[in-house]
C-alpha cells in the first residue's frame, strides 16, 4: 500500500498513539493471543426484524449467533442514514464531528479510524462489498473484495499467524426489491406490520420483500460463519452483527424515531460471551470501535466519543451503563437536520427545520408503501397518529414517554407535567452538541446555569 503525504502524517500520528507508556503493557499482553474480529453489517435493517427476536423472518444463521452469544435489545445508530452512520462505526465519533454527516460524503483522509489503528498493531484488515466511505478509504484495507469476490479469498490471502479484522457489508435489505428474485419467499399474510405503518395489501407485500431480502443476506452471512469454522478460526474470533439504520419504510429510515435508530446487535465470542443472554443496556454504534480496540489491547484514542462494552461481551469487569444515546439526521436526498437524545425512559427530538413537512428520502418516496400511505391519507383512512407524516409542518421539540408510549405517537413536549424532563433532555442534547462540535446551534448556550431558558428557536 502506498501512502500519500497525508497518509504518512496519519501513520506517524497512529504510531505516537500506540507508543504511549500506558499502551505498552496492554499491547505486550495482547500479543499473546489477540482476538480476530468479524463484523457483519446489513443495510436498512431495523430491530427486531430477525427470527430470534420474534419476527416471522427466516434468519437461521444470524439466529445461531444470538443463541450462542449475546443479543442486545437497545442498540442505536448514530445517524439514521447509511454512510454517515458507517463512518461513526469506524471513527467512534458522531458524523457531524468528522464532516461525514451528509450521505455519500467520503471519509476524510486525515481521519484516524479503527481500521488504521488495528493495522498499525499488526492486524490484517479486509472488507467485502459495501463500506461506503469513498474510493480513497477503500485503499486503506489490506484486502478489498467486490460483490463478485468469494469470501474464501480473504482467508486465502490472510498471512499465517496474523490476527485479522474482516468487515462484511451487505446491501440487503436495501431497496429496490425485485419481486420474485429471492431464494426465500415470505407470505405477506404472515408478516408483522409495525404500528407506524398502515396495514394494507401493498404494505404487506412490501414488508414480505423486505423479509425476503433479509433472508438472502442471512444465507450469505452463513457462508462467512462456515468459513470461520472450516478454517479453525472461530474459537478466537469476535463476531458482531448489526444494521446500519432502520428499515427502509416511512417513519423509520431517515428519522430519529425509534424505528429509524434502533437496530439489531448480536455478539459472539466463543467461549467468552455468555451463551444466549439478552442485554437491555443501551449501546451506541460509536461504542463498537472502542470495544474492538480494548479487546485487541490497543488504547482507545481520547477523541473517540464511544465507550467500550467489552465487559458485557466477556462477562468480566465492571460496566457503567449509558445514561443516554444520541442520534442525528442531515442531508439525504433532502436537507432535514434533526437531533435526538434518548434515555431508558424518554426521547426528545429537535427538528431544526420545523416549517418543513416530513419528506421521505428517495427510495422510500418511490416505494409501494409510501404510495399506499398517501392514498390512505387522502381517503381519510389513516389514524390520527399516522397522520403526522403528512402534516404541513412539525413541532420544533418532540418529547415522548417511552414507558407509556413506546410507539412515540403522543408528543408531550407542551404538557406541564413533563417540563422538567424536557429541560433536562434539552440540556443533555445541548451539552452533547457543544462537546461534539455540532454545526447546528444547540438549544442551550454553552455553560448554561440550571434553569436557563433555551434559545427562542427551540421553544
Amino acid at each position: 500500500m502506498v501512502f500519500s503525504n497525508m497518509d504518512q502524517t496519519m501513520k506517524l500520528t497512529r504510531r505516537n498513539l500506540l507508543q504511549t507508556p500506558a499502551a505498552a503493557p496492554m499491547l505486550a499482553q495482547a500479543q499473546t493471543k489477540r482476538p480476530n474480529f468479524v463484523f457483519i453489517i446489513s443495510d436498512d435493517h431495523g430491530n427486531p426484524d430477525l427470527g430470534f427476536y420474534g419476527r416471522p423472518v427466516q434468519t437461521p444463521n444470524l439466529d445461531r449467533i444470538a443463541r450462542q452469544g449475546l443479543h442486545f435489545e437497545h442498540c442505536f445508530v448514530s445517524s439514521a442514514q447509511c454512510s454517515p452512520n458507517r463512518s461513526s462505526i469506524l471513527t467512534g465519533c458522531s458524523p457531524h464531528s468528522t464532516a461525514t454527516s451528509r450521505l455519500h460524503t467520503p471519509m476524510p483522509d486525515h481521519e484516524i479510524t479503527v481500521v488504521d489503528l488495528l493495522k498499525e498493531a499488526g492486524y490484517f484488515c479486509g472488507a467485502f462489498r459495501k463500506v461506503h466511505q469513498g474510493p480513497n478509504f477503500d485503499k486503506r484495507w489490506n484486502f478489498y473484495g467486490t460483490p463478485q469476490t468469494d469470501f474464501s479469498k480473504f482467508f486465502d490471502a490472510l498471512p499465517a499467524g496474523r490476527p485479522f479484522y474482516l468487515h462484511v457489508g451487505f446491501t440487503d435489505p436495501h431497496r429496490p426489491y425485485k419481486r420474485g428474485k429471492f431464494p426465500v419467499k415470505h407470505d405477506p399474510a404472515k408478516v408483522v406490520v409495525p404500528p407506524f405503518l398502515p396495514d394494507t395489501p401493498e404494505v404487506r407485500d412490501d414488508i414480505a420483500d423486505y423479509y425476503n431480502s433479509i433472508s438472502r443476506m442471512d444465507m450469505e452471512a452463513g457462508q462467512v460463519l462456515d468459513l470461520l469454522q472450516k478454517r479453525n478460526l472461530l474459537d478466537n474470533t469476535v463476531v458482531i452483527f448489526t444494521g446500519d439504520n432502520g428499515m427502509p419504510f416511512p417513519g423509520s429510515k431517515g428519522t430519529c424515531y425509534e424505528p429509524g435508530l434502533n437496530v439489531p446487535l448480536l455478539a459472539w465470542w466463543p467461549g467468552r460471551t455468555p451463551q444466549g443472554q439478552k442485554r437491555s443496556e443501551m449501546i451506541a454504534h460509536v461504542d463498537l470501535a472502542p470495544t474492538w480496540l480494548e479487546a485487541a489491547g490497543i488504547p482507545v484514542p481520547k477523541r473517540m466519543q464511544g465507550r467500550s462494552f467489552l465487559p458485557l461481551l466477556t462477562g468480566q469487569g465492571s460496566y457503567t451503563p449509558r445514561e443516554a444515546v444520541f442520534g442525528e439526521r442531515n442531508w439525504h436526498d433532502n436537507y432535514d437536520p434533526i437531533r435526538s437524545v434518548r434515555t431508558k425512559t424518554h426521547k426528545l427530538i429537535f427538528n431544526a427545520l420545523p416549517q418543513m413537512p416530513y419528506r421521505p428520502i428517495g427510495d422510500l418516496r418511490d416505494s409501494p408503501t409510501w404510495d399506499s400511505y398517501v392514498a390512505q391519507a387522502r381517503a381519510g383512512r389513516l389514524s390520527p397518529e399516522l397522520m403526522r407524516l403528512v402534516q404541513p409542518s412539525r413541532p420544533v421539540i418532540e418529547l415522548y414517554d417511552l414507558e407509556k408510549d413506546p410507539n412515540e405517537f403522543h408528543n408531550v413536549a407542551t404538557d406541564p407535567k413533563y417540563f422538567k424532563i424536557r429541560e433536562q433532555l434539552l440540556g443533555k442534547l445541548s451539552d452533547w452538541m457543544h462537546e461534539t462540535s455540532d454545526y447546528l446551534p444547540p438549544c442551550f448556550p454553552k455553560g448554561r446555569t440550571s434553569g436557563a431558558r433555551p434559545w427562542p428557536m427551540s421553544l
